[in-house]
Protein backbone atom coordinates (compact mmCIF):
# COMPACT_ATOMS: atom_id res chain seq x y z
CA UNK A 1 0.00 0.00 0.00
CA UNK A 2 1.29 3.52 -0.86
CA UNK A 3 0.80 6.08 1.79
CA UNK A 4 2.41 9.69 2.94
CA UNK A 5 5.78 9.25 3.42
CA UNK A 6 6.17 7.49 0.21
CA UNK A 7 4.68 10.51 -1.61
CA UNK A 8 6.53 13.03 0.58
CA UNK A 9 8.34 15.51 -1.64
CA UNK A 10 7.42 14.36 -4.94
CA UNK A 11 8.06 16.69 -7.90
CA UNK A 12 6.97 14.03 -10.67
CA UNK A 13 5.20 10.62 -10.88
CA UNK A 14 5.56 8.20 -13.77
CA UNK A 15 2.77 5.67 -13.63
CA UNK A 16 3.86 2.45 -15.08
CA UNK A 17 1.27 -0.56 -16.42
CA UNK A 18 2.41 -3.92 -18.29
CA UNK A 19 0.66 -3.86 -22.15
CA UNK A 20 0.26 -7.50 -20.89
CA UNK A 21 -1.44 -7.63 -18.00
CA UNK A 22 -4.44 -6.22 -18.13
CA UNK A 23 -4.61 -5.96 -13.78
CA UNK A 24 -1.56 -3.43 -13.69
CA UNK A 25 -3.72 -1.10 -15.94
CA UNK A 26 -6.15 -1.14 -13.97
CA UNK A 27 -4.20 -0.52 -10.89
CA UNK A 28 -3.08 2.89 -12.29
CA UNK A 29 -6.90 4.20 -11.41
CA UNK A 30 -5.74 3.15 -7.73
CA UNK A 31 -2.38 4.81 -7.61
CA UNK A 32 -3.78 8.02 -9.01
CA UNK A 33 -6.56 7.94 -6.96
CA UNK A 34 -3.90 7.73 -3.82
CA UNK A 35 -1.90 9.82 -5.06
CA UNK A 36 -4.70 12.56 -4.93
CA UNK A 37 -5.67 11.63 -1.57
CA UNK A 38 -2.28 12.65 -0.29
CA UNK A 39 -2.48 15.93 -2.29
CA UNK A 40 -0.08 15.17 -5.36
CA UNK A 41 -2.79 16.42 -8.00
CA UNK A 42 -0.50 18.80 -9.41
CA UNK A 43 2.68 17.63 -9.69
CA UNK A 44 3.63 16.20 -13.49
CA UNK A 45 3.07 12.73 -14.29
CA UNK A 46 3.26 10.79 -17.49
CA UNK A 47 1.84 7.21 -17.77
CA UNK A 48 3.85 4.92 -19.25
CA UNK A 49 2.87 1.49 -20.66
CA UNK A 50 5.66 -0.69 -20.53
CA UNK A 51 6.97 -4.15 -22.25
CA UNK A 52 5.82 -3.05 -26.40
CA UNK A 53 8.68 -5.77 -27.08
CA UNK A 54 5.30 -8.46 -26.50
CA UNK A 55 3.22 -7.00 -29.68
CA UNK A 56 1.62 -10.99 -29.55
CA UNK A 57 0.68 -10.91 -25.85
CA UNK A 58 -0.83 -7.53 -25.28
CA UNK A 59 -3.61 -6.70 -23.82
CA UNK A 60 -4.40 -3.11 -23.44
CA UNK A 61 -4.64 -1.47 -26.60
CA UNK A 62 -3.61 2.30 -27.34
CA UNK A 63 -7.54 3.71 -27.30
CA UNK A 64 -7.63 2.40 -23.97
CA UNK A 65 -4.42 4.46 -22.78
CA UNK A 66 -5.31 7.14 -24.60
CA UNK A 67 -8.32 7.61 -22.75
CA UNK A 68 -6.65 6.95 -18.95
CA UNK A 69 -3.85 9.13 -20.12
CA UNK A 70 -6.60 12.05 -20.62
CA UNK A 71 -8.11 11.38 -17.83
CA UNK A 72 -5.95 11.89 -15.79
CA UNK A 73 -4.07 14.50 -17.84
CA UNK A 74 -0.67 13.39 -18.24
CA UNK A 75 1.59 12.21 -21.41
CA UNK A 76 1.80 9.13 -22.83
CA UNK A 77 4.19 6.93 -23.45
CA UNK A 78 4.65 3.52 -24.45
CA UNK A 79 8.39 1.90 -23.99
CA UNK A 80 10.37 -1.26 -23.49
CA UNK A 81 13.09 -1.91 -21.31
CA UNK A 82 14.11 -4.90 -23.10
CA UNK A 83 15.32 -2.66 -25.98
CA UNK A 84 15.41 0.61 -24.50
CA UNK A 85 12.40 2.19 -27.11
CA UNK A 86 11.84 5.08 -25.52
CA UNK A 87 13.07 4.80 -22.18
CA UNK A 88 15.40 7.96 -22.20
CA UNK A 89 12.03 10.04 -23.78
CA UNK A 90 10.01 9.36 -20.41
CA UNK A 91 13.15 10.73 -18.18
CA UNK A 92 13.56 13.31 -20.19
CA UNK A 93 9.80 14.52 -20.51
CA UNK A 94 9.61 13.94 -16.44
CA UNK A 95 12.53 15.82 -15.91
CA UNK A 96 11.29 18.84 -18.54
CA UNK A 97 7.74 18.86 -16.94
CA UNK A 98 9.29 18.78 -13.18
CA UNK A 99 11.87 21.44 -13.75
CA UNK A 100 8.87 23.74 -15.84
CA UNK A 101 6.60 22.67 -12.43
CA UNK A 102 9.50 23.96 -10.25
CA UNK A 103 10.25 27.15 -12.06
CA UNK A 104 6.43 28.04 -12.23
CA UNK A 105 6.05 28.28 -8.43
Amino acid sequence: MLHRPYFNGADGMILVYDITRSSSFSNINNWWSTSIKYGLSAIPRILIGNKIDLKDDRKIILPMAEHLSEKISAPFFETSAVTGENVKSIFQKIAELALRSKLEE
